[in-house]
């Protein structure tokens, strides 16, 4: 699933109030750095890009062309979004929609009308119970993590359920908490995902509060965050394949919590945020079109990829220079993501709110004891998000001027490894989804917060 560990309705990254960027979105992340002088090189599976090309960043026009607009407020019923999380093109331009809330799936034709809708709230087969995350194959095959039932939902093109795949982790109500996944991608043989694990610290409290219930968790081999594996959706449960595990920075070896730690609400805050290293290198990836995994896990400017028969290569590479954390940083950093908290404390659902006021003690002090107890890694990543187009060229997101701020410059190289250009990031923020012919999708929200969803075409250069 996209994100495990983000307060309620968070803004999503990449996408800056510019050009035709939202004024606000879905899910902000907590780590960010400034922006820093681009002089370097850069190469791709072995091939050096020019020199001269990498002198200095080459600017990218932001102004794609619209193919259409759904969503808003004056929008048909069937586009009213209330919280479009995930969004997939396949090779005919149909995209798809996975609206959480809604428990669906709207697929929406190459011109903007409805094609149909996939699933619905409901405990059977072909419904969901809590939609989580969603892959789509090119062929129009798609696959929901639903967390509900435990399982992955695999619909064929004409939307009609395929087969239905057990995450694993046992039968008991904590089962799903142990198959989490940070992050999911569609394998180009569309029998198999690639998946993220969760930190170690969500994976080691679901087994306690399993254990506090009384229920049977299988523990299994998983991987963490800092770890991919290949998920085979063959059978009747899935098959898990550890296919990376990642540098991990150096970190001192975290207190455990206890049973009696757990019916202490504000100490599992405060530990639990604890535990979290702000500026902590995130393992970066994506899937290029022929399975070749194109990942960063470190603070540098430098993406590797691994193929599929298991040989790593520098992918790219540009020098750009990681700033070390300050004590000016930490101080900003922590008033920083408290702020955050208590935004997103302020606008979350009434039901979650209502939740933490009837905890005892007080949740935002323990929050904040967390924060500033927690560890700082000693410099601030560059690169905060890298994509892989339709054709195979890779954007790569850069810090922001801010420390927190993930939405910073996207550099865009060529699926022959050359240098192409920089958008800056005011021209435009991180599709949400690439597709063919240079499709885009953008999920944005206007100033009320009510969600849209536009596709654009891309210039060929950049696809």
């Amino acid at each position: 699933m996209k994100s495990v560990a983000t307060p309620p309705f968070p803004g999503r990254p990449g996408s800056p109030p510019a050009r035709s960027q939202p004024a606000k979105s879905y899910r902000p992340t907590l780590v960010a750095g400034l922006t820093l002088a681009c002089v370097g090189t850069a190469t791709f599976m072995g091939t050096a890009a020019p020199a001269t090309a990498q002198d200095r960043d080459q600017p990218l026009d932001g102004g794609f062309e619209e193919i259409y607009r759904v969503g808003g407020v004056a929008a048909p019923e069937w586009a009213q979004f209330t919280r479009p999380e995930t969004v997939g093109f396949d090779a005919s331009g149909n995209l798809f929609v996975l609206d959480l809330l809604a428990a669906e799936v709207i697929v929406i034709g190459a011109e903007g009308q409805l094609v149909r809708t996939i699933g619905g709230p409901g405990e059977g087969p072909g419904e969901f119970r809590s939609a989580a995350d969603m892959v789509v194959w090119r062929d129009g095959r798609i696959a929901v993590a639903d967390m509900g039932h435990n399982a992955y939902q695999v619909f064929n093109p004409a939307g009609e359920l395929e087969h239905f795949v057990g995450m694993g982790g046992g039968d008991g109500p904590f089962a799903a908490m142990t198959t989490l996944r940070t992050e999911i991608r569609g394998t180009p043989d569309g029998g198999a995902l690639v998946a993220q694990g969760v930190p170690e610290v969500l994976g080691g409290m679901s087994g306690m509060f399993a254990e506090m219930m009384g229920t049977e968790v299988e523990d299994g081999d998983r991987v963490d965050d800092r770890g991919l594996e290949r998920l085979d959706l063959a059978g009747d449960v899935v098959v898990a394949e550890p296919v990376l595990q990642a540098w991990s920075p150096p970190s001192e070896t975290a207190e455990a919590l206890t049973m009696d730690d757990m019916m202490d609400v504000s100490a599992v805050l405060t530990q639990t945020i604890g535990q979290v290293t702000h500026y902590k290198p995130a393992l970066l990836w994506d899937l290029l079109p022929d399975g070749t995994i194109a990942y960063s896990d470190s603070s540098a400017y430098a993406i590797k990829l691994l193929s599929t028969d298991g040989a790593t290569s520098i992918v790219v590479r540009r020098q750009l220079h990681p700033e070390t954390v300050t004590p000016r940083i930490r101080a900003a950093t922590i008033e920083r993501r408290i702020e955050q908290m208590q935004e997103g404390m302020e606008s979350g659902p009434a039901m979650a709110r209502g939740m933490m006021a009837l905890l005892p003690g007080d949740p935002m002090e323990a929050m904040r004891e967390g924060l500033e107890s927690s560890p700082f890694y000693h410099e601030i990543p560059v690169i905060r998000a890298i994509r892989a187009t339709w054709d195979g060229s890779l954007w790569i997101q850069r810090r922001g001027e801010e420390p927190w701020d993930d939405s910073g410059p996207i550099d865009v190289f060529s699926a022959d490894g050359q240098y192409v250009g920089t958008f800056s990031e005011d021209r435009t923020g991180m599709p949400d989804a690439f597709g063919p012919d240079g499709r885009v999708a953008f999920i944005e929200l206007d100033e009320f917060d009510v969600p849209s969803i536009v596709v654009r075409t891309l210039p060929a250069d950049v696809r």
